[in-house]
């Protein structure tokens, strides 16, 4: 079973935020309302950058 590599675009025009979920993960989200699913799941989570 090959490994597969997925690439993911950012919508053009929108806004992106990054998120530090603990020491080592870090995320990039599009939408304010999945930053605040990730806050609930994440609540010691960090915004990096908006």
């Amino acid at each position: 079973m090959k490994n597969k590599i997925k690439e993911y675009t950012a919508a053009s025009g929108l806004e992106s935020i990054k998120v530090q979920l603990d020491y080592k993960t870090v995320i990039t989200l599009s939408r304010k309302a999945s930053l605040e699913i990730w806050l609930r799941r994440y609540p010691e989570a960090k915004v990096i950058a908006s």
